[in-house]
């Protein structure tokens, strides 16, 4: 699948926790932000608005996601969807696959808290949604 150009917003929104958008944990990442990405806060929270390539959204996000926990040791949870309960099936760059992103950053953080490994949720999705229609 060909590379192409997609843009998203990366929220730090840890369950639990409220760090303000000007905490010291942002200090070293509001210096060098990804490439692509400008540092922005939405509301009370430190973010990124991103623009990045990738074969899909999800693929897009996910490098950027990596590349801020490695390199600053932080989890972004949230791509700024409020309404989960939304849906469109517009394909792998559009609306849907943005809820599809939050719900699966929201389950990474969340997982781990609850003592699941990221291994388990694996299971869980191919367990779940059983062979895709691609497999048969």
């Amino acid at each position: 699948m060909p590379s192409r150009g997609h843009r998203f917003t990366l929220i730090h929104c840890p369950v639990g926790r409220r760090p303000r958008p000007d905490c010291p944990e942002y200090e070293a990442i509001r210096e060098a932000p990804p490439q692509g990405c400008r540092v922005e806060e939405f509301g009370a929270y430190f973010g990124l608005a991103c623009e990045r390539q990738g074969a899909t959204l999800l693929d897009a996000v996910a490098e950027v996601c990596a590349e801020i926990r490695t390199g600053h040791g932080l989890l972004m949870t949230d791509l700024g969807i409020e309404k989960l309960w939304e849906w469109s099936s517009d394909g792998t760059d559009g609306w849907g696959a943005e809820i599809v992103g939050q719900l699966l950053l929201m389950a990474a953080e969340r997982g781990p808290k609850l003592g699941y490994g990221v291994e388990d949720l694996v299971r869980f999705l191919r367990t779940a949604a059983g062979p895709s229609l691609s497999d048969r």
